[in-house]
């Protein structure tokens, strides 16, 4: 038994006339009665009655139409669901994203266009550092990363969203609060609260070097695993940190902090997203890729983009 045979059966079923059901299938009548009766052989079964100039199911014939039509049905759907999945419209997507970076950057815009896009794709965000996206694009544990910096493997693809000055962030009653420009040298000794170094390498070499050529000696540097636990240290005075412009405009209004440019600091933080090299031709990887393409534009501040 095939397929076919149901659909025909299915068919006569619902015309009660295998002429009509012939023309509806574009067969000819008599195949689609032999496959009849060899459906009826195969179950051993009546399906079929006389009735009048035409025929009606038996009550076997009832039963068989009601689970032929379920079976019909769950292979459309099957059939529409897998073409669905191989083009990128259904299924599952892990993304890669940076711990309190989901109200800021490339990451809300990037989910809200591909939402657009591909309603039906499940998102499964996953918060980790840069460095372990990397490692998790390389071994497929997730498809899409929103880092902040470029990845250095030939193995991965990536491309900058948008770029944002570093600066300090401190205790609106620190001594430093009141002064809208300083410098590196005004932080001698001060106590700097940061994330694990694994978390951003780069970043943090970044920063001592930018602290070592200008001859400033920093306090101690303490480590704190949770952003909210770091910024709840810097709120009530207990170390200041470094954080990137636009994440500070949404974090200060809240808060009893300020945020205040360093003028010799030239240290920037770098939304990118990244995928592995590879998956850049499957449908779901492609879309967000589409997707940063969108966006990018309006990320830009408004100064980059009046020039554009």
């Amino acid at each position: 038994m095939e397929l076919r045979h149901l659909r025909y059966f299915v068919a006569v079923a619902e015309e009660e006339n295998f002429r009509r059901a012939a023309e509806r299938l574009h067969v000819s009548q008599s195949p689609l009665s032999r496959q009849m009766k060899d459906l009826e052989e195969e179950l051993d079964v009546e399906l079929f009655e006389p009735a009048g100039r035409g025929i009606r199911l038996t009550a076997a014939g009832r039963v068989f139409a009601e689970r032929a039509r379920g079976v019909l049905t769950s292979v459309a759907s099957a059939v529409e669901e897998v073409r669905d999945i191989a083009q990128g419209r259904q299924g599952t997507v892990a993304i890669g994203f940076e711990q309190g970076s989901s109200f800021t950057g490339a990451l809300a815009s990037l989910m809200a266009a591909f939402r657009r896009r591909a309603p039906r794709v499940r998102l499964e965000l996953v918060a980790m550092s840069s460095t372990e996206q990397w490692a998790a694009l390389r071994d497929g544990t997730i498809a899409f990363a929103c880092g902040t910096h470029r990845p250095v493997d030939d193995a991965l693809s990536s491309m900058e969203m948008v770029s944002d000055r570093l600066g300090l962030l401190l205790a609106l009653g620190h001594p430093l609060a009141s002064r809208e420009d300083l410098r590196l040298g005004d932080l001698t000794g001060e106590r700097v609260v940061l994330e694990p170094r694994e978390r951003d390498p780069r970043l943090r070499t970044e920063i001592v070097a930018a602290f070592q050529a200008q001859g400033v000696h920093l306090g101690a540097i303490t480590e704190v695993a949770d952003l909210e636990a770091l910024l709840a240290l810097v709120a009530i005075g207990d170390g200041v940190t470094f954080l990137a412009r636009r994440t500070a405009a949404l974090v200060t209004p809240l808060t009893s902090m300020v945020w205040r440019p360093l003028d010799d600091l030239d240290v920037r933080l770098t939304d990118v997203v990244a995928w592995r090299s590879r998956d850049a031709d499957l449908p779901v990887v492609r879309t967000l890729v589409d997707c940063a393409h969108e966006i990018r534009p309006m990320l830009q501040p408004d100064a980059d983009r009046a020039q554009t």
